[in-house]
């Protein structure tokens, strides 16, 4: 490795060190220790920019604290001693034969920053500079990670370090290549359809590998928008899960990197709210097979039929074999996952509880499951992140299958109704299992003096969370008994939420009946 490569990657390991030596203060500190230690992290990941940086800004779109969402806010941006030189070797002319007026007052990000410019022609562009040296970091960080071993869960859980790095190293390339994002926004633009959704435009004759010139778009930040009224939250969160189902389902590029700094959201005078979606450094490509098999794991929850988990988890890129292990449960863990698209009405994300029920069903045994699958799974698992976030900020329920229905042409979704699965290994071709072997409702049914006095329908799956939706005085009188209802609950995740007793209790002429049906 040449001397200046060597001493930038040790400059750089000695920056990332400091950074991991913080994360690891934030994560053990409690009370204000943790306040002030989280506030040292965000200081280091900002002065770092680059990866450290855009993992601040992840961490605050998926509410990790209010530290970090101001990482994704905005940093302090570099001088324009710094910033000028650079404009001016991307346009090979001097800032002052495009721009009629250059706002000296940049937004910094993660791999560069952003100025408000008039052209010469009068239109008002943002102006978006690669930082000078972001390069040469990012390729010390990247050396970085190729000497980063498998060792503790990485190894335990078989995760392929090699092909995350792989992942990473070529979203970073991606990312850092202005004329390849120009494209790739002009594409999206192109072929969106969305009511409310705006696309910047570009202009190619000033964009280079370094520099992107593009209209500028007012709006608030998604914070400052929490107090619209109800129909026009409602409205804004219609159009970011439209664009996320459809740049997904329909076009297989998905937006991948939704924190804060990347919408801005206005209601123009008299007319419908709008977001305006920038940064499309990081665009996921979903090849057409993996996405309709993701549609036909959806259709198959929803219509209760004889999908085969297994084969559409293969289909989106997981390693059948390594989900044999977990293959009984895979229906109930499928039919927890993708819930609110299930539920043909509104669905509150507070009743999801989606980490606490896949800890249920797999235990440990979830980091299997996130093993067999492909790193790209990721970004995929990011951007919905991105939605949720969203979606509890602007305080707002919405009816998941019916937006998924109104946004995918019902020629996709008989297209993925009649997708060919590719086969199985041969040793688990013959244990599949499917929604239609599931249970379809938890019941719970109680009886006074011979008379039926309570009855209660759910999903078959929330029994993943049975002491919660057990009414309190019940709930202690079961456990001052002889129910033990985690060993219960655990019985029923192991075999797959098949139909099944589960318990029954009775106190004196009152009787409780609970059972998988």
């Amino acid at each position: 490795m040449p001397f200046e490569k060597f001493s930038q990657t040790a400059r750089r390991a000695a920056q990332v060190a400091r950074i991991a030596a913080a994360a690891h203060s934030a994560t053990n500190a409690t009370g204000k220790n943790r306040e002030a230690a989280q506030r040292a992290l965000a200081a280091l990941m900002a002065d770092a920019r680059g990866v450290p940086l855009k993992i601040g800004q992840l961490m605050g779109s998926l509410g990790k604290g209010e530290t970090f969402v101001d990482l994704a806010r905005g940093i302090k941006p570099q001088p324009m001693s710094v910033i000028r030189p650079a404009v001016e070797e991307a346009l090979r002319v001097p800032l002052e034969t495009v721009f009629a007026e250059f706002d000296e007052t940049g937004l910094a990000a993660s791999l560069g920053q952003v100025h408000k410019a008039r052209l010469l022609s009068g239109e008002e562009v943002a102006v978006k500079v690669r930082y000078p040296d972001i390069r040469a970091a990012i390729d010390a960080e990247m050396r970085l990670a190729k000497l980063v071993p498998g060792v503790g869960p990485v190894r335990k859980w078989g995760f392929d370090l090699d092909d995350y790095k792989r992942v990473l190293h070529d979203n970073m390339q991606d990312e850092l290549d202005y004329c390849g994002e120009m494209r790739r926004q002009q594409q999206f633009g192109e072929t969106m359809r969305v009511s409310g959704l705006v696309t910047p435009r570009v202009f190619p004759d000033y964009c280079s590998e370094s520099l992107l010139v593009q209209t500028w778009e007012e709006g608030l930040p998604l914070d400052a928008i929490a107090h619209w009224p109800d129909q026009q939250r409602k409205h804004v969160a219609v159009i970011l899960m439209c664009t996320l189902f459809q740049s997904l389902f329909v076009h297989g590029m998905l937006h991948g990197d939704p924190h804060l700094g990347n919408y801005r959201f206005r209601s123009p005078s008299g007319g419908q709210p709008e977001v305006v979606l920038f940064d499309y450094g990081c665009m996921v490509p979903v090849s057409r097979t993996a996405r309709l098999a993701l549609l036909r794991l959806i259709l198959g929850a929803i219509e209760e039929d004889d999908t085969d988990p297994l084969r559409c988890f293969q289909a989106m890129g997981f390693d059948a074999k390594k989900l044999q292990p977990i293959q009984a449960v895979l229906p109930a863990l499928a039919n927890v996952l993708v819930e609110p698209f299930a539920t043909p009405t509104m669905f509150p994300l507070k009743h999801w509880r989606v980490g606490e029920r896949v800890d249920t069903l797999l235990g440990e045994l979830k980091w299997w499951f996130r093993a067999a699958g492909p790193p790209e799974l990721l970004l995929l698992i990011r951007a919905f992140g991105g939605l949720m976030m969203q979606l509890e900020t602007l305080q707002v329920a919405l009816p998941w299958q019916q937006i998924l229905f109104r946004t995918v042409d019902a020629s996709i979704l008989k297209e993925a109704r009649n997708l060919q699965m590719p086969p199985l290994p041969p040793t688990l071709a013959e244990q599949t299992m499917d929604f239609k072997s599931m249970a379809r409702y938890l019941k719970v049914q109680v009886i006074d003096n011979g008379r039926q006095v309570a009855s209660i329908t759910m999903p078959a799956s929330q029994v993943t969370v049975l002491e919660a939706i057990m009414p309190p005085e019940t709930l202690e009188k079961l456990e001052s008994g002889d129910i033990d209802l985690t060993a219960i609950k655990a019985r029923a995740c192991a075999s797959g939420l098949v139909p099944q007793p589960l318990f029954e209790h009775r106190e004196g002429a009152k009787s409780y009946r609970v059972w998988l049906e």
